[in-house]
C-alpha cells in the first residue's frame, strides 16, 4: 500500500483536476531564477505551463507564479484545484495572493481562502475588500510601525526580530499613536545615527504624505512621480495605518496607466496584453469598432453629397486621403499633448484658451507649409492653379480644425466626467475625416461655380 504524500503541494498535485495532463518536467532548461522560468512558461500553452508548474517544488512554484503576467497566471491557475491554489497562495505575499484570488469565482474564492493558514486567510480577505485599482487594492500589508513613545533602541530590536520577508520593501519606519493613527515617519538609515535612548516622537518627521485606501492608483502614481518616495503609507478613513505602496509597485502602476491611456485612445479596454486570450480581446474591441463604423459612415455620407463633383473631377479623389491623413496626424499630435497635460495637471481653466490658441496657430502654420507643397504638386500635375488653390485652402482650414478638435475633445470628455483618454482618437478621426472631406469637396464645388472648372 502506497503511503500518501505528506507535503500539501504533493498531496494536492496527486489529485489533479479532471481532464488535466500528467505533470510534465518544466521546459525551463537551465533557467534558475523564478523570473526566467516564468518567462519561458509564458511562451507555452496554459495546460503545459500548469503541468510544468506542478513539477516544481512548492516554494519555487509560488515564486514563479508571482513573476507571471496576471492574465497568464489566471489562465494557468484555472487548471488547478482549490487545494493546489491554496498551497500556492499560502506562500505568496498577501497582496499578490489577493490579486490572484480576486479573479476567482466567488465559490472557488471561498474554497481557496479556506485552504490558507488562518492568519494569511484573514489578511488576504481584508485586501480583497478594496477595488483592485485603488490604493488599498495595490498596497502591501507588510509595514514597519511602532508606537510614538518607543525608543530608537527598542525600534532596532523590533526590526531585528522581524523576518526577512517582513522587511522586504521596507525603507521607512512609521510612527503611530495608541489607535494606530499615523503620526510621522523615520527612515531606517536615521535610526542608526541617533541616540539609542531618544524616542521616535523626537526624531520623526511629522510631515507625511499618505493616501487613503480608497484613493485611485493614479493618485498614488502621481505622488511617487512628484516626491520620489521609496514607499507611501496607506491609511483608512480615521487615519489609521493599514499598509504601504512600495516604489516597485508604483513602477507597475505607471506602466499600467500609460498602457491603459494608449489603449483607450484607440477604443481598447486598457486591460489587454500580448497574453490576453483572443476571445477576450475580440469582445473588448468590438464595441468601439462598432462606434468607429458608425462614425465612418458619416464621412461616407459627406462624400456621397458631393458625388457629382467627384464624378466630374476625378482627380479630387486622389487628394482625399492626403487631406484626411495630414489633418488626422495634426489632430493626433494636439490630442496627445492635451491628454498628457491633463494627466499631469498642467492645464487649468485659465490656461485653456491660451493652449487652444497656441495649437490652432501651430495647425495654421503647418497647414500653410503642407498646403503650399501639395497645392504646388497638384498645379504641376494638372497644370491648373485652381486645383492647387482648392487644396491649399482645404489643407489650411482642416489643419486648424484638427488642432482645435485635438484640444477640445479631451477637454470636453473631462468636463463630462469621462476619462479624456477614452476613445478620443475615434472621435478625432470622425471630426478630421468629416471636416476634411466637407471642406475639400465643398471648396472644390465653390471654385467650379466661380471659375467654371478645376483643371
Amino acid at each position: 500500500m502506497t503511503t500518501p504524500p505528506t507535503d500539501p503541494w504533493s498531496a494536492a498535485a496527486a489529485e489533479p483536476p479532471a481532464g488535466s495532463t500528467d505533470a510534465l518536467q518544466p521546459t525551463t532548461g537551465t533557467a534558475e531564477h523564478p523570473a526566467d522560468i516564468a518567462d519561458q512558461l509564458q511562451q507555452v500553452e496554459p495546460a503545459e505551463a500548469a503541468a510544468a508548474l506542478r513539477a516544481l517544488p512548492l516554494d519555487t512554484a509560488s515564486e514563479v507564479l508571482s513573476e507571471l503576467d496576471i492574465e497568464v497566471a489566471q489562465e494557468i491557475t484555472a487548471r488547478f484545484t482549490s487545494r493546489e491554489l491554496g498551497a500556492l497562495l499560502d506562500r505568496l505575499p498577501h497582496d499578490e495572493a489577493a490579486d490572484l484570488a480576486a479573479e476567482l469565482p466567488a465559490e472557488q474564492q471561498r474554497e481557496v481562502l479556506a485552504q490558507l493558514a488562518p492568519g494569511v486567510s484573514s489578511q488576504v480577505a481584508a485586501l480583497l475588500r478594496y477595488p483592485e485599482d485603488s490604493a488599498g487594492g495595490i498596497m502591501s500589508d507588510r509595514v514597519l510601525a511602532l508606537p510614538i513613545d518607543s525608543t530608537l533602541d527598542q525600534a532596532l530590536q523590533a526590526i531585528r526580530r522581524r523576518s526577512e520577508d517582513d522587511l522586504a520593501g521596507s525603507t521607512y519606519l512609521y510612527v503611530v499613536d495608541g489607535q494606530r493613527r499615523l503620526r510621522g515617519v523615520v527612515s531606517l538609515r536615521n535610526l542608526l545615527f541617533r541616540g539609542a535612548d531618544r524616542r521616535l516622537g523626537e526624531v520623526m518627521s511629522p510631515e507625511v504624505h499618505s493616501v487613503r485606501v480608497d484613493a485611485d492608483q493614479e493618485e498614488v502614481a502621481r505622488l511617487f512621480s512628484q516626491y520620489h518616495y521609496m514607499a507611501i503609507p496607506v491609511v483608512d478613513a480615521e487615519g489609521r495605518l493599514v499598509g504601504q505602496v512600495e516604489a516597485s509597485q508604483a513602477i507597475g502602476i505607471i506602466q499600467e496607466e500609460a498602457t491603459e491611456d494608449m489603449q483607450r485612445m484607440v477604443g481598447m479596454s486598457g486591460e489587454e496584453s500580448v497574453f490576453t486570450p483572443w476571445r477576450r480581446s475580440v469582445s473588448r474591441r468590438v464595441p468601439w469598432l462598432s462606434v468607429n463604423l458608425l462614425t465612418a459612415a458619416l464621412a461616407a455620407m459627406v462624400i456621397a453629397v458631393f458625388e457629382e463633383t467627384l464624378a466630374q473631377w476625378t482627380a479630387l479623389a486622389v487628394f482625399l486621403p492626403v487631406i484626411a491623413g495630414q489633418s488626422g496626424n495634426a489632430g493626433m499630435q494636439a490630442l496627445t499633448v492635451t491628454i498628457r497635460s491633463l494627466a499631469l495637471g498642467e492645464i487649468d481653466r485659465a490656461a485653456v484658451r491660451r493652449f487652444l490658441k497656441k495649437e490652432m496657430a501651430v495647425g495654421l502654420l503647418n497647414g500653410l507649409t503642407f498646403g503650399t507643397a501639395v497645392g504646388l504638386a497638384a498645379t504641376l500635375w494638372k497644370g491648373s492653379p485652381v486645383l492647387g488653390l482648392v487644396i491649399f485652402v482645404a489643407m489650411q482650414l482642416n489643419m486648424v480644425a484638427a488642432a482645435a478638435a485635438g484640444v477640445l475633445i479631451p477637454l470636453g470628455l473631462k468636463a463630462l466626467g469621462t476619462d479624456p483618454a477614452l476613445s478620443s482618437s475615434i472621435f478625432l478621426t470622425t471630426v478630421t475625416d468629416v471636416a476634411g472631406f466637407f471642406l475639400f469637396l465643398g471648396a472644390a464645388s465653390l471654385f467650379v461655380l466661380w471659375f467654371g472648372h478645376l483643371y
